[in-house]
């Protein structure tokens, strides 16, 4: 049976090591271990403008409300 683990999470932008913009997800409670000391970044087109990476974020919170993780 899979083991299922979920969290609350939220969205931000942020500037990476190479100067392009990326999406962070951000856990609220810690509940998942496999992402408890994890950084997830999404990494976005090139020439995507911060404008456009802080509208992707605000439209991710506003849609998604937590992560799921399932493990066999």
């Amino acid at each position: 049976m899979a083991n299922i683990e979920r969290d609350s999470c939220r969205f931000k932008t942020v500037q990476g090591a190479d100067g392009k913009f990326v999406i962070r997800m951000e856990m609220f409670h810690q509940t998942v271990p496999l992402l408890k000391d994890a950084t997830v970044d999404f990494e976005l087109l090139n020439g995507t403008t911060l404008d456009q990476a802080r509208k992707l974020a605000e439209s991710m919170n506003d849609r998604v409300t937590g992560v799921v993780i399932t493990k066999p």
